[in-house]
């Protein structure tokens, strides 16, 4: 069996309709894009657009049912020294503690960061 490359696993799966899939098939095709878009973001790799982030972002907080606050660490280049998740909410809001953000940054030593939260619920703005 031949092994594919990310990039071909990718473009395989862009061509389905959700209309086709069931739940299960759903489900397993965000981990997959999660997957292809954590090795994409590893460390080292260049932030080339907000479109790009945004879609990662989107991906990766596609099926967390409480909300989350995290930061992408970036170095003086924008390349992705770490992904974080740095705090954990219930349904409509998480607590964020400044002091632990800036810690987390100067653990990694991080030049910029980029911070991140889902709504679960889909409202876009708070209640």
């Amino acid at each position: 069996m031949k092994k594919e490359t990310i990039t071909e696993v990718e473009d395989r799966f862009t061509s389905l309709k959700p209309s086709e899939l069931n739940e299960q098939e759903k489900r397993s095709i965000v981990t997959l894009a999660t997957k292809v878009l954590a090795f994409k973001f590893r460390a080292g790799r260049v932030l080339s657009s907000p479109e790009e982030t945004r879609t990662y972002l989107r991906l990766k907080l596609a099926d967390y049912r409480n909300e989350v606050f995290g930061c992408l660490f970036l170095n003086n280049r924008h390349r992705v020294i770490a992904v974080r998740e740095l705090f954990q909410g219930t349904i409509d809001g998480a607590s964020v503690h400044p002091r632990v953000v800036v810690q987390q940054a100067l653990e990694v030593n991080a030049a910029a960061m980029v911070f991140f939260h889902n709504h679960p619920s889909g409202a876009p703005r708070s209640a």
